[in-house]
């Protein structure tokens, strides 16, 4: 097994709409997506989107048909965001590439105002000879980095961000299918559901950051 690291470019038509604000608002810098699950169609997400929330927002509500939404201020300069949105045929084509159970998607995806993807994950080489085969020819696929899978000893976590791993591992967090909802794992640690996202995305930035040799800590 092996942590590969992609980036994968859409053009200005495939890019999905939600994903397309922080290309079209200078006010925006970059989107995480912290969770994300594709069910019968329906795309839900947690989000964190860096620059001005009511931006953001404006966009959600003014510029897209979204069918749930909810945009959480965190006081520094970003937001959190729950979205449920029905995929496209395209971007469904697209999730499909990274639904199967031999392969783990590090979270975070990021989306930044290049129309680029950043996609981290644990695959077998096989296994990436076939994902790059089945994404869409409409995108270009690179190959940014590839290293060897992330492990906790010796990284370089915070003690809260190692307790919540480890938590969200105890439970089947990491299991393929997932045995276990980040609310599970807030109700356990007495923490918000944001809280734990934010966590566990910053700690398993750290790991992959670690493991492919990035001299930076996560956010």
């Amino acid at each position: 097994m092996k942590a590969i690291r992609l980036s994968i470019t859409h053009t200005e038509t495939t890019v999905h709409p939600i994903h397309s604000i922080v290309c079209t608002a200078p006010e925006l810098s970059r989107e995480l997506v912290l969770y994300i699950t594709v069910t019968d169609g329906f795309e839900t997400t947690i989000n964190y989107v860096e620059g001005d929330p009511a931006v953001y927002e404006r966009a959600l509500r003014t510029d897209l048909e979204i069918d749930e939404y909810e945009v959480y201020r965190d006081g520094s300069g970003g937001c959190y965001s729950y979205l449920r949105n029905e995929l496209d045929a395209f971007n469904h084509e697209l999730a499909s590439v990274f639904q199967r159970d031999t392969l783990a998607v590090i979270p975070p995806i990021e989306y930044l105002p290049d129309r680029r993807m950043l996609i981290s994950l644990v695959t077998t080489a096989s296994d990436l000879e076939r994902i790059r085969e089945e994404i869409p020819d409409e995108l270009t696929v690179d190959v940014v980095s590839v290293g060897t899978v992330p492990q906790l000893d010796g990284s370089r976590l915070t003690a809260t961000q190692r307790r919540a791993i480890r938590t969200a591992w105890e439970l089947g967090y990491y299991e393929i299918p997932r045995e276990t909802t980040l609310q599970e794992i807030a109700d356990r640690l007495d923490y918000s559901v944001s809280t734990v996202s934010d966590l566990l995305r910053r700690g398993e930035s750290t790991l992959v950051a670690a493991e492919l040799g990035e001299n930076r800590h996560a956010y």
